[in-house]
């Protein structure tokens, strides 16, 4: 029993799970890692490279008042350390994987008046751990971007010019975030590898990371490649999603200064410090991206 809530057994939620499922996880660990493996020979100029992979999932839209990029970034033995963490326990609990938002919806509870934050974390608690004991404790970085949708449409015609629409802007942030967060400031060709959860917005995001090649000075030479991963066969996409179900919970909390709920907390912090990159583009915030960019190009046609 926690805050009038008490955790009713699965109820047969997972009564699926077999040892053809036990055999499916292990497929699924030599997937996603050997993806990494892949990954870190994507490196141009024939030179080896260090690679950050950037794991990141999509959350929220114009109903949800935002638009979020979210995820961890860390490099290919981390990662690997991770997958099997996350693929233990997921044996642990007879599970295949983990979306969030239907594991806490058909999660059985008896008594109390439905979830707070404390019962939320409880649930959520054996991945939360995985994700601490294999990915922040190791140097992995938090990576978070959200764009207020009523913001952006409420920019000028001119403004938006120089403005992405929400979840675009979210992604090319998110991206530039993940680099900039890993990147040793001793070896200038760090490059970074992108996979993000299967989206009907993949187009869109795809024609923004090839913007971002082509425009952004920085970030063309440290961009190496982009993959769109069902989350059923990447583990890390799992933990991207993860922390974004956890994020649209609570996100107005964000920058109102106010403490976010634990579960939030546990899954960015370590040594009691905030790990994670966090950017909020609310509309002053939008509006100054866009007058900065206004005068870049100004300067660019000089």
């Amino acid at each position: 029993m926690r805050n009038g809530v008490e955790l009713g057994s699965n109820g047969g939620m997972f009564s699926c799970y077999s040892p053809e499922s036990f055999a499916h996880l292990y497929d699924v660990g030599e997937f996603s890692s050997g993806m990494f493996d892949m990954l870190d020979g994507v490196s141009g100029g024939g030179s080896p490279v260090i690679q950050i992979h950037a794991t990141l999932d999509d959350v929220g839209n114009s109903k949800d008042g935002m638009s979020a990029v979210v995820g961890y970034a860390a490099y290919s033995e981390v990662w690997k350390k991770f997958n099997w963490r996350w693929l233990m326990t997921l044996q642990q609990l007879q599970m295949t994987y983990l979306h969030t938002a239907h594991y806490l919806n058909r999660f059985p509870l008896v008594g109390g008046e439905g979830m707070d934050d404390e019962a939320i974390c409880l649930i959520l608690a054996p991945f939360i751990e995985a994700v601490r004991g294999s990915l922040l404790s190791d140097g992995a970085i938090p990576v978070c971007v959200i764009t207020d949708c009523d913001a952006y449409d409420e920019l000028t015609a001119n403004e938006k010019k120089f403005v992405r629409p929400p979840e675009e802007n979210s992604f090319e942030m998110a991206v530039c975030l993940s680099c900039k967060g890993l990147q040793n400031k001793f070896n200038i060709s760090d490059a970074i590898s992108i996979q993000m959860d299967e989206s009907r917005n993949a187009p869109r995001l795809y024609a923004r990371y090839e913007a971002l090649k082509r425009e952004n000075e920085f970030m063309k030479n440290h961009l190496s490649a982009l993959c769109f991963c069902d989350d059923k066969r990447h583990p890390p996409v799992q933990a991207a999603d993860l922390l974004g179900n956890v994020l649209l919970k609570s996100w107005r909390k964000a920058d109102s200064g106010g403490e976010m709920p634990r579960a939030f907390r546990e899954l960015t912090m370590m040594d009691g410090g905030y790990k994670i990159k966090m950017m909020h583009f609310d509309k002053p915030n939008l509006q100054a991206l866009a007058q900065r960019r206004m005068q870049l190009k100004d300067k660019m046609a000089e």
